[in-house]
């Protein structure tokens, strides 16, 4: 296992994107095509845990701008899901961004994703607001936040 921060993925966007759609239910997931396109963006950057066989395990994909990161999505395979993969993957991202003297994190997460709710108070991040019919399933988003 290792965790890799990269800032491209060299034409290996569908990897991201199969790991995504098997992570998120109802066809939340993302597309090859926007992780392409994100990538693209020079201030957005992967956190990605490999197993042994080079295998996503798990990623975090986010933006950086000066001294403030967002989370603009992250997930875990889901067989590997509740087993401290993304707790790790989390509190690695969280000393790399302390490493850059990152102030502040920000992301958004579906109201009812109880076990990354969850993760993330654990992890010290506190609730700001909610997005109000957010995703396109009409969930509402809950703005969260952690300063560092």
């Amino acid at each position: 296992m290792s965790i890799q921060f990269l800032s491209h993925v060299d034409g290996k966007e569908a990897d991201f994107s199969t790991a995504h759609v098997a992570a998120f239910p109802q066809g939340q997931g993302w597309n090859e095509k926007a992780y392409k396109d994100l990538l693209e963006i020079s201030f957005h950057y992967l956190a990605v845990d490999y197993d042994d066989e080079n295998q996503i395990r798990g990623f975090l994909l986010y933006s950086l701008i000066l001294d403030e990161a967002e989370i603009l999505t992250f997930c875990v395979s889901p067989e590997l899901q509740n087993k401290g993969v993304g707790a790790n993957l989390l509190a690695v991202f969280l000393e790399k961004m302390k490493e850059k003297q990152v102030s502040k994190i920000l992301l958004d997460v579906a109201e009812n994703n109880f076990s990354a709710i969850k993760l993330y108070h654990r992890y010290g991040f506190i609730e700001n607001g909610r997005r109000r019919k957010y995703y396109e399933n009409k969930m509402d988003a809950l703005l969260m936040s952690k300063a560092l």
